[in-house]
């Protein structure tokens, strides 16, 4: 039977797109739905990401059976910022079986880049590069934690079948509190005695949480802090401020205020460190958020979450060396502490980013999900 690949145009179309995902996952007990309201968004062309790029959805089907679905688009803002003509895919799911299915998303993926005097694909991302970012390929035992995917093993040994080559590998580490016997004064020794040091040196230096009623304002603060602190980094374009502010305000309704810290010297914000309480735990329960019921079992697995969530610690690198970090980490841990929490995952961070594998092997941390991006040269 011949395998087509067709555009997603209708709601039907969409909500089969949606749902292609619980088919592959169905024996996965480490997978966690996205949320459909989310991806809704996408295939309505309404998320973020469509005001600085383009993008298209596609089923691949054979006969009425659909088996796999794959995104094409082109971040324009990262391509201007890094001089490249590159294509993406993303939203990628496939069968186990059906490498032959891969291949032809993969090579309609390609066509649709030359189309557009594209010279290489790039991937997996759905489509922001804060979202989704390549495929799994070390914990696949472990369950995801917040703004993490989760792959088969395959989708990368597909990858490198069809002749894709490692872009970059982000990780994950995870931290167990029990190793300080949950007492951040039992933490590394280091870490006191920079914080210490940051405290007599620099007066002007203080760290704060958000003023949650001046959402807006800290939100720009935060997001020029962001830009700068990872401009230090190989293959970084900065991210768009209607990026950043989707991503801060879909997240405005779970943040804990207590879990983020923002450093300032003389008043002016020049680093800050996210924690978010790790609702994947949760969302394993709530199907996607697909009905009204979802809802309910969502709040009732809120209350027993177990671990927080180190999403960011940034850092205007004008500033390093100051140990506010260290003084951000110490009052991070306290508030982990203090609400109970067992352990913590810290992710995602790219592999050559210096600051933070350093600072992490420095806690005790250990890499526990890793993943993988791809390119192709067209």
């Amino acid at each position: 039977m011949t395998l087509t690949i067709l555009p997603v145009q209708t709601e039907a179309d969409k909500r089969a797109f949606y749902k292609f995902a619980f088919r592959v996952y169905r024996d996965d007990p480490h997978w966690v739905p996205h949320l459909w309201p989310g991806k809704k968004a996408y295939l309505d062309k309404k998320a973020a990401f469509f005001s600085y790029g383009e993008g298209e959805f596609w089923l691949a089907k054979e006969g009425k059976e659909i088996v796999g679905t794959i995104g094409t688009g082109i971040n324009h803002s990262r391509n201007r910022d890094m001089n490249w003509k590159a294509g993406l895919f993303g939203f990628f799911e496939v069968l186990p079986e059906r490498y032959d299915a891969a291949k032809a998303m993969w090579d309609f993926a390609c066509d649709w880049c030359r189309q557009r005097g594209l010279t290489e694909l790039q991937g997996p991302y759905s489509f922001s590069g804060e979202d989704d970012h390549g495929f799994l390929i070390q914990g696949f035992d472990t369950l995801p934690s917040i703004m993490m995917g989760h792959t088969p093993k395959y989708y990368s040994e597909f990858a490198e079948r069809y002749g894709f080559e490692k872009l970059l590998d982000t990780q994950a580490y995870r931290y167990d509190l029990s190793r300080i016997d949950f007492d951040v004064n039992k933490g590394p020794e280091i870490v006191h005695k920079i914080a210490a040091r940051c405290r007599e040196r620099h007066s002007g230096a203080a760290i704060r949480i958000p003023k949650m009623k001046d959402w807006e304002v800290e939100v720009v603060k935060l997001h020029t802090v962001y830009n700068t602190s990872l401009a230090v980094l190989p293959e970084f374009s900065p991210t768009e401020l209607t990026e950043f502010k989707a991503q801060a305000d879909s997240l405005q309704e779970i943040i804990d205020p207590e879990l983020v810290f923002i450093a300032e010297v003389d008043g002016k914000a020049v680093g800050f460190a996210l924690g978010l309480p790790n609702i994947t735990e949760a969302l394993k329960y709530a199907k996607g958020l697909q009905h009204p019921w979802d809802y309910v079992r969502f709040a009732l697995a809120q209350k027993k979450i177990k671990s927080a969530s180190f999403k960011i610690m940034a850092m205007d690198p004008a500033y390093w060396g100051y140990g506010l970090d260290a003084l951000m980490i110490l009052e991070m841990g306290k508030a982990i502490i203090r609400k109970g929490y067992t352990w913590v995952d810290a992710s995602l961070t790219g592999e050559f980013n210096p600051q933070t594998n350093k600072l992490a092997t420095r806690l005790g941390a250990y890499v526990y999900r890793r993943y993988r991006e791809y390119r192709l040269k067209l």
